[in-house]
């Protein structure tokens, strides 16, 4: 295995590396195109529809490469550190794939205060 992961993906034929710096709240989907599909798609509309940022990392058809999410390394990316250094917090869209519970939306992550404010605003929206 590889010592950098994230840099030997991103070198990958067909990979696509897309950000936009835009406002201080970043939507990521380093996992995007093939991987799990439409999570790229997701975070760049809420990005466009917030005036937020946009970082993702898009597979072509023909690569299912999961790279952990401990394993995205800015130190891999010099895009990815730009994006990191411009917001100030990230919302990161991954696809969730448990048999049964395709539509389930999950809200992870370290940040648990905005993870609770974002899910105060999407309850109400979202289908039970």
């Amino acid at each position: 295995m590889s010592d950098t992961p994230f840099r030997d993906l991103l070198a990958s034929p067909g990979v696509r590396e897309v950000c936009r710096l835009e406002g201080r709240l970043g939507f990521m989907a380093y996992h995007g195109g093939s991987l799990e599909h439409v999570t790229d798609v997701i975070a760049d509309a809420a990005a466009a529809a917030s005036g937020a940022s946009y970082y993702g990392v898009l597979q072509p058809e023909d690569l299912l490469w999961h790279i952990p999410s401990h394993r995205v390394s800015p130190a891999e990316s010099p895009t990815l550190a730009g994006f990191l250094e411009h917001v100030h917090a990230v919302i990161t869209v991954h696809g969730y794939g448990r048999h049964g519970m395709w539509t389930t939306l999950l809200l992870g992550g370290q940040n648990r205060e905005l993870a609770g404010h974002v899910a105060a605003f999407l309850r109400p929206a979202l289908p039970d």
